[in-house]
């Protein structure tokens, strides 16, 4: 099995990667701040809380479902990780629970490697598994995301958003040719060191079925956004896809909990003046279905998870 080397492991790139973070993280929330204030002193509230009240029941239903298909399928990256780092220790169960309440808190209080790491370990070592074992967890998960993105980015950019100035094509068959190469490149046993542990990659196989379970995960994170603008307004899809995908990595990067602010400036920027007030009635009603109700949902559950925990009777000494 080869293995390849991370960048990350040498200390003095890990220091410069996180100052580079950081002022990335204050110049993101620095313009965020500037941009809301604008956009915002130019609305009435009152007409935000028009456009909320005639929101569609129909299509807030349907982004609580197409929510509840998002987090499934982030639940899944962790039930396919698990079942190839331990299949005998995490059960199915345990992995989804581990992969949902990981995403769900940490969509909500922001950072993400810190938030969704400490919420794994605490479940995954109820199970038996080590460090080691829960970071190489973690690595596959997070691959899955990505590759999520990847997938959905190049079927975006195959259906010509306004944005790609008809590039959008050529630049989403070179995405897919990357990631056909990357499925050829994974063929053969491949690892991935990342400090004093090693990662083994997934085969072919499982790779193409993370980029399919990720492309269905980030249509519906996509979708839930979309059915809660109005009609009238709503650009073609094919041309929200980038506009989402470009917020929600620059909430991720801003380190905002959530993405808060940074998420809003840019999607509200991308809508004329006269639109940003149904927009931002959309956006208040994503928060509450797509971060706050899965939030509680998994703290909730995390609570009752550790009171079993604490319940439960010792185990019986051989």
């Amino acid at each position: 099995m080869s293995a390849l080397p991370s960048p990350l492991a040498d200390p003095g790139t890990r220091r410069w990667l996180r100052g580079l973070s950081w002022f990335a993280s204050a110049l993101l929330l620095a313009l965020a701040a500037w941009l809301l204030h604008r956009y915002l002193g130019a609305m009435r509230w009152r007409d935000v809380a028009t456009a909320l009240a005639q929101l569609p029941r129909t299509h807030v239903a349907g982004a609580v479902v197409a929510t509840a298909i998002s987090f499934a399928m982030l639940a899944t990256f962790d039930v396919l990780a698990a079942r190839r780092v331990a299949p005998a220790r995490a059960s199915t169960g345990l992995a989804a629970f581990a992969g949902f309440a990981a995403h769900a808190l940490s969509n909500t209080l922001g950072f993400h490697a810190v938030t969704g790491g400490a919420v794994r370990y605490r479940i995954y070592a109820t199970a038996g598994l080590g460090a080691g074992d829960i970071a190489r967890v973690v690595g596959l998960a997070t691959l899955g995301v990505g590759l999520g993105y990847a997938v959905l980015g190049a079927a975006g950019l195959l259906m010509e958003p306004a944005i790609a100035l008809g590039w959008g094509r050529t630049a989403g068959v070179v995405i897919v040719l990357l990631l056909a190469s990357l499925a050829l490149w994974l063929a053969r046993p491949r690892s991935l060191r990342v400090g004093r542990w090693t990662i083994a990659l997934p085969g072919s196989g499982a790779a193409l079925l993370q980029m399919l379970v990720g492309g269905v995960e980030m249509s519906a994170a996509i979708g839930a956004m979309y059915l809660l603008l109005p009609p009238e307004i709503a650009p073609p899809f094919a041309d929200f896809v980038p506009v989402y995908l470009t917020a929600l990595l620059a909430g991720i990067v801003s380190h905002a909990p959530g993405g808060l602010g940074v998420f809003e400036a840019i999607l509200l920027g991308a809508f004329p003046a006269q639109a940003r007030a149904d927009v931002l009635a959309g956006l208040l009603c994503y928060r509450l279905v797509y971060n706050l109700l899965p939030f509680v949902v998994a703290a909730l559950s995390l609570a009752a998870f550790e009171a079993r925990r604490r319940n439960a009777p010792p185990a019986p000494h051989a």
